[in-house]
């Protein structure tokens, strides 16, 4: 066997890939509430739409899209030259990391945070600093992050709110991020998977003021397809010109792009809102008081989930009983649980009470 050098990058060589415990929950039975997927099927309307598709049996053609720009456009209020549809908020992330870094480049990303966003940056030969959320409710470093931002680093990262933790980063901070980092020539990735269920936070409408700003949004999660990975970029139209030459022309599946289309039904728009609405203004607080009154320490999230400090045998009761929720490495010991809606709280809640009851037998 003739072998006569190594032909791959090292930066890829010393990573392990990540391998999130994806298989074996697709049973109809289980109520997910381990990878912050929404608990109920998509609309009728969305479904109807890849049915539709699907009886055609035109899979043999290329994706064509259409308005699609134009339709993502008008949901999160901006011009169609401002987006970029993605393959799920992962590919989103892939091409502006892509566009701005190379080996070596510094790459600001706080900890713990969505895999993927070290991830991407590992594959382009990153040099990673990652300051640490910290105290009793895991807040962001700001100050870390400011002090971090310097010549040579190309990407600062701002996961708002971020997943696991569930952290807010306050509006003015992440523009005074914006701001230092724009002196140093580097972008700035605000990744807002969950703006849905903390609107208040975006930054969308610093689009026209910061040139150096860019947006990841999903789809996956408000709509109910995460299946079909569905995701996208804001940014200014120059910004987006240049994703383009990224992306792949066709990287969209004809299914998916049928599938966000829906999005110009007002009744999609309005289960989204619904949805989000019963999460956060029943569910949510359902289970803040049941924490609150059962010493269950969880910590304070914007978002559509909560970081838990994970009781001995927690994860393995509520499996056994059809609920799934995850194991998180980071921090060490605790457990991300997503809020569904009511009924799926009021599930987890009985299940979780059982549970105190056998362990404090």
């Amino acid at each position: 066997m003739i072998q006569e050098g190594e032909i791959f990058r090292r930066p890829v060589k010393d990573m392990k890939p990540y391998s999130p415990p994806i298989e074996g929950r697709s049973a109809p039975n289980f109520l997910r509430l381990d990878f912050n997927e929404r608990t109920r099927p998509p609309h009728h309307i969305v479904q109807e739409a890849v049915r539709d598709y699907a009886a055609r049996g035109e899979f043999q053609i290329y994706p064509e899209y259409g308005d699609l720009n134009e339709v993502i456009a008008n949901f999160a209020g901006v011009t169609s030259e401002e987006v970029i549809p993605a393959v799920g908020g992962d590919q989103a992330i892939d091409i502006i990391t892509r566009l701005l870094v190379k080996d070596g480049d510094g790459v600001i990303i706080p900890a713990p945070t969505f895999a993927m966003l070290e991830e991407s940056s590992h594959v382009q030969g990153a040099n990673i600093i990652a300051p640490r959320y910290s105290g009793p409710n895991l807040k962001f470093p700001f100050d870390e992050v400011m002090e971090a931002i310097k010549p040579g680093v190309k990407l600062v990262v701002v996961c708002n709110p971020n997943n696991p933790t569930g952290t807010p980063v306050p509006k003015e901070q992440v523009e005074a991020i914006i701001e230092k980092a724009a002196k140093v020539s580097a972008g700035v990735l605000v990744d807002e998977a969950y703006n849905d269920f903390a609107p208040e936070l975006t930054v969308v409408g610093d689009i026209g003021k910061y040139s150096n700003l860019f947006i990841v949004r999903s789809l996956s999660k408000n709509m109910g397809i995460s299946a079909l990975r569905a995701g996208y970029v804001i940014s200014r139209a120059e910004n987006i010109a240049e994703l383009r030459k990224i992306r792949g022309p066709y990287d969209l599946p004809t299914v998916t792009a049928l599938a966000i289309k829906t999005l110009r039904n007002p009744e999609v728009v309005a289960d989204i809102d619904a949805y989000v609405s019963e999460v956060m203004t029943d569910s949510k607080p359902m289970l803040e008081d049941f924490y609150r009154r059962n010493n269950i320490k969880f910590f304070p999230s914007s978002a559509g989930f909560h970081l838990l400090e994970e009781p001995p045998g927690f994860i393995d009761f509520l499996r056994a009983r059809n609920i799934l929720v995850r194991r998180r490495p980071d921090p060490l010991g605790t457990v991300r649980v997503s809020i569904g809606t009511k009924e799926d709280t009021q599930a987890y809640i009985k299940v979780v009470e059982e549970f105190l009851r056998a362990r404090d037998k």
